[in-house]
């Protein structure tokens, strides 16, 4: 089966799923250049093995490397999803201590945030979590929050925003009223049920079309006057 790959960002951090084989050849060739392509944008990367049902050494060896130059680049690559036969390999040949590995996506993206508390690192810390299903409005508020000097990280959907809000326990969440309205999933009832005791600020169903500055400003505005609450 030949090897595919989607990816998704969920905060910082790019997850690339893989699915069929990793195998010598154009498959692990392929794969070399997502990861290479990734680093180029992002240093944060998981690989998601749970699609691939076959992997030869060449294959184990390109994995070794793409952890080797994540680290070069003082970034951080962990996988997840990997089958018993997989993890039997890896225990056999030894190289199972040179994987950060994971059972799921939800609990890689998570070690990233128990790493970055635990060594007192700033890179993977967030006091502002933005969930927004536009792009272009995810785009534009997280530019103006960091610009502002906070530290944000965002997403487009309710799943990643529930392993995000569970994994960096954000100061505020700033949440399109779409979003903050769904219940209709387990993940939408759960995320929605967590903001019920945060501070949240929700932006309105047409905030796309207000006056860019105006905008800006009364959300930064908004967005000062509940941290500074917070330290009252």
């Amino acid at each position: 089966m030949r090897l595919t790959f989607e990816s998704h960002q969920a905060g910082g951090i790019t997850v690339i799923k893989c699915s069929g084989r990793i195998v010598e050849g154009a498959e692990s060739a392929a794969l070399q250049q997502r990861v290479n392509d990734v680093l180029s944008e992002s240093p944060y990367i998981i690989l998601d093995l749970g699609g691939v049902d076959f992997i030869d050494s060449s294959g184990l060896g390109l994995l070794v490397r793409c952890v080797i130059r994540t680290k070069n680049v003082h970034g951080i690559l962990k996988v997840c999803g990997i089958s018993p036969r997989l993890s039997e390999a890896l225990k056999v040949t030894k190289l199972d201590t040179i994987f950060e590995a994971y059972s799921c996506e939800a609990e890689a993206i998570a070690g990233f945030y128990a790493r970055s508390r635990a060594e007192g690192a700033a890179a993977l810390e967030a006091s502002i979590l933005c969930v927004e299903q536009s792009s272009d409005v995810l785009a534009y508020v997280s530019a103006l929050l960091r610009q502002a000097g906070y530290q944000v990280i965002t997403t487009a959907n309710l799943p990643d925003g529930l392993t995000l809000l569970t994994a960096t326990r954000p100061r505020l969440v700033v949440v399109g009223a779409t979003l903050r309205a769904a219940r209709e999933t387990r993940a939408a009832a759960a995320f929605n049920k967590l903001l019920d005791s945060l501070a949240v600020i929700e932006l309105p169903v047409d905030f796309s079309s207000h006056d860019a500055g105006e905008s800006g400003r009364q959300l930064l505005d908004r967005v000062r006057a509940t941290l500074d609450a917070q330290r009252v």
